[in-house]
């Protein structure tokens, strides 16, 4: 079981910006959205589903820009430190397709059971996708209605 995670409106919400603000944190030291973590640990501890990245936050993993690897190594830091650890990133494509750079990850990683946490539906080049997609409300995050309709999808309850 795998679950697809956009972090921009998903787990990085108007909400943690501003806490982020209001700590007068640096970008590359934000916190992210509590309440959408906690939604990510449960649906993870319920459901043993692996988490694999989906963002366009995935562009700083080959960047040599040392600020963008700090973006990235403090998402990282922060959902290990959930208990919600990134165990891969799904591959970008030349299209710019999350639909399609979810499939070529499943061709190369087989699943039955998969859900994709995402704000916006951008699976054109993959609709098959989107029967797997939980739209999550950009400006709020994911909370228990998208965690549960998650989780239907990844143990077909």
């Amino acid at each position: 079981m795998v679950i697809f995670l956009d972090i921009d409106g998903v787990i990085c919400t108007t909400l943690s910006t501003r806490i982020s603000n209001f700590l007068r944190l640096p970008l590359e030291r934000q916190i992210f959205d509590p309440l959408s973590l906690y939604w990510l640990r449960r649906l993870v501890r319920r459901t043993g589903a692996r988490v694999v990245l989906c963002s366009s936050w995935r562009d700083a993993l080959t960047s040599d820009d040392p600020l963008c690897r700090a973006f990235i190594g403090n998402l990282y830091r922060q959902l290990e430190k959930n208990g919600t650890p990134v165990s891969d990133a799904a591959p970008q494509m030349d299209h710019g397709d999350k639909g399609e750079d979810i499939l070529t990850w499943l061709e190369a990683h087989p699943c039955q059971r998969y859900a994709v946490l995402d704000d916006h539906d951008c699976f054109a080049l993959g609709p098959s996708v989107r029967a797997h997609w939980v739209a999550v409300p950009e400006n709020r995050g994911l909370r228990r209605r998208e965690a549960l309709a998650a989780e239907k999808l990844l143990t077909g309850g």
